[in-house]
């Protein structure tokens, strides 16, 4: 067992996810290791040569400079800042071997990632490439729900917010609040694309604030896969460097709320969260509530989940790839 001192009630309460998940999902867990970064730990790394990477079509810029990341999320990403330049930056990462992509890059003053130019270049990288395209981006107005469906996107990513405080104050958007976000969701299932979206715990200045009614305007939309994330203090600005995030109880309580409202939905633990004896505690929390996977899982945390009767796969996609990968299990 992972040496940390459980409140033996917290995981019973936890329990009650991971009942629903076996109900509808069997032992199956999955982890994931993108190879954005190099990951290792005792029971998990990631391979030396990636196989998924992430392309910023504004390389390290950004016009809304958030509080939570002020950019710099961007910094680990392949620059391509013209359509020109994506299509060769693919062609280059075919050839070396990788098979997908995460399309992303810095949103402009309405939390907009202009992809409208790099159809053509999507289509090429997706068709003639044979690459898995999926894209992050923020906001979705109608003109870009249409070009991520004509060019056939495999899975939109989308950062959804559930309260306009935070919305005006972290992301600097006053005009905005949560129905643009409902909004973005209604375009997308609208022209059936997968959606996966993603849900930042402790957004708010470290604070639960919002989260659970994210999770409630998610679900109305039927969601393809859910990515739950928490809130990296050092990622953002300076505001944002001192605060300390929820506590790993408190985080875990967004993944039950999310398994119980969900309970046919795959949930996921993605890459960003802190590190240390939070991850430790937090990841042995998604685990028992009900979570189907966890990016770059904490040190023994692929070894527990052995012992709680669960059946390990690793992937090193992006966790979003969830979807096709418990479809892929289904059969056979």
């Amino acid at each position: 067992m992972i040496d940390i001192d459980f409140d033996e009630a917290f995981l019973e309460k936890l329990k009650k996810g991971l009942d629903i998940k076996k109900k509808y999902f069997g032992d199956d867990i999955f982890f994931y290791g993108p190879g954005f970064k190099h990951y290792e730990v005792e029971d998990f790394k990631t391979i030396k040569q990636p196989k998924f990477v992430d392309i910023s079509i504004t390389g390290k810029k950004c016009e809304l400079m958030c509080d939570h990341c002020a950019s710099k999320i961007l910094h680990h990403m392949i620059p391509a800042t013209t359509p020109e330049e994506f299509v060769k930056v693919c062609e280059d990462l075919k050839a070396s071997g990788i098979d997908g992509i995460l399309i992303s890059g810095g949103s402009n003053r309405n939390n907009i990632v202009e992809l409208y130019d790099y159809k053509d270049a999507m289509i090429y990288a997706k068709r003639h490439l044979g690459l898995m395209v999926t894209t992050h981006v923020g906001l979705v107005d109608e003109r870009l729900a249409d070009i991520l469906k004509e060019a056939d996107i495999d899975a939109v990513l989308l950062d959804i917010i559930g309260e306009d405080e935070t919305i005006h104050k972290v992301y600097k958007l006053p005009h905005k609040s949560t129905k643009d976000y409902d909004e973005s969701l209604r375009l997308l299932k609208e022209r059936d694309l997968k959606m996966v979206p993603h849900i930042i715990i402790g957004l708010h200045y470290g604070k639960i604030l919002g989260e659970f009614k994210a999770v409630d305007i998610i679900s109305k939309h039927d969601p393809d896969a859910l990515v739950l994330v928490v809130v990296m203090p050092y990622y953002g600005n300076a505001r944002y460097q001192l605060l300390k995030p929820p506590s790993p109880e408190e985080s875990a309580g967004v993944i039950l709320y999310a398994r119980q409202k969900m309970p046919k939905t795959p949930i996921m633990i993605g890459c960003a969260r802190p590190a240390g004896e939070y991850r430790l505690a937090f990841d042995t929390y998604a685990m028992l509530a009900g979570a189907n996977g966890i990016a770059f899982p904490a040190e023994g945390i692929l070894s527990q989940s052995v012992e709680f009767g669960m059946k390990p796969s690793v992937s090193f996609n992006c966790c979003s790839t969830v979807i096709f990968d418990i479809r892929a299990l289904a059969n056979g």
